[in-house]
């Protein structure tokens, strides 16, 4: 506050009330079949799939920590891992309903939250989209890295998946092909 502004005391520390709706606890009561109707198969099948990437992924990290070896490949990482092990429900159910300009904060066990906000998105933009903001991102670094798999040639949205996947895990990893440039590290 600048010092210009006067607040009194007096009128901030008079007593009152702050009133506001009740907060439903414990209200989710419906059934799969429910659940069916308000959702199509196709968008069931991408909850569950993201569910299951964003799980294997924090696995390969626990892996690689405990271990050292993941699928036997061999590494090290002495950095952090903040995992988020049995959180993946949470974070595809938030950014699966979220518009692809939303934003989201998370914290230092945010790799859930990022791969569901970006899996998220790669289903609700188009390939002509995607493929332009991988070749812009710090000028095609990461996309040159994923692009010359011969099983992702031609399908734009499995190579968006290849591509978030390796910038997040290279960001963690530290390495100059992440994200951030592998300055954010685990925890960033």
């Amino acid at each position: 506050m600048p010092k210009s502004q006067f607040i009194n005391p007096k009128d901030i520390r008079k007593p009152g009330f702050i009133h506001f709706d009740d907060i439903p606890v414990h209200q989710y009561s419906l059934s799969i079949e429910d659940e069916k109707k308000i959702y199509t198969e196709k968008e069931l099948l991408q909850v569950f799939r993201d569910m299951a990437i964003i799980r294997e992924f924090e696995t390969l990290l626990n892996e690689i920590k405990t271990k050292s070896v993941y699928n036997g490949v061999e590494y090290n990482n002495p950095g952090p891992a903040h995992l988020s092990l049995g959180q993946e429900a949470s974070a595809v159910g938030e950014a699966f309903h979220l518009d692809t300009h939303d934003f989201i904060f998370g914290s230092h066990r945010s790799h859930g939250e990022i791969l569901a906000k970006g899996l998220s998105a790669i289903e609700k933009l188009s390939s002509e989209e995607l493929y332009d903001i991988m070749k812009d991102f710090l000028d095609g670094t990461i996309l040159n890295v994923v692009e010359g798999k011969e099983e992702v040639k031609g399908d734009v949205k499995d190579l968006a998946i290849d591509f978030s996947l390796y910038g997040a895990l290279a960001e963690i990893f530290a390495r100059t092909t992440g994200f951030n440039k592998g300055l954010g590290g685990s925890m960033h």
